[in-house]
């Protein structure tokens, strides 16, 4: 015999015995129960595992943490990104001065052009 056995056997045993009882013991329990169910709050689902159970019981924490999560997943991607981007101007110049060009291709107007278009082919 398990335990919902015992449970429908005591239950039944009560209910046979309720007619017996007198009439105010009979109203003061059924006034008692209708007291205990209009106190009694909704219980969550008793089985719940891992996260779930976790998320539950911190609704509040939860919905400051995951807006906050998201944010900082966008700062770190415009962080990481952007620093792929950029050049340090030290750099670009040492690898000017470093290359064997004549002195008139720094002068030329269209150089600069020249050097954003291949510096951007040997970025892809």
């Amino acid at each position: 015999m398990n335990e919902d056995d015992l449970a429908r056997r005591i239950v039944a045993r009560l209910d046979q015995q309720l007619g017996n009882l007198p009439d105010g013991v009979t109203a003061r329990l059924a006034g008692a129960r209708m007291r205990a169910m209009q106190t009694r709050s909704p219980q969550p689902a008793p089985l719940r595992l891992g996260f779930s159970y976790w998320i539950t019981g911190h609704r509040r924490l939860l919905g400051v943490a995951l807006p906050a999560l998201f944010i900082l997943l966008a700062a770190g991607t415009v962080f990481f990104l952007r620093g792929e981007a950029t050049h340090d101007p030290f750099d670009v110049e040492t690898a000017l001065l470093a290359d064997e060009l004549p002195i008139h291709a720094y002068t030329d107007p269209g150089f600069d052009a020249w050097l954003r278009h291949t510096s951007y082919e040997r970025e892809q």
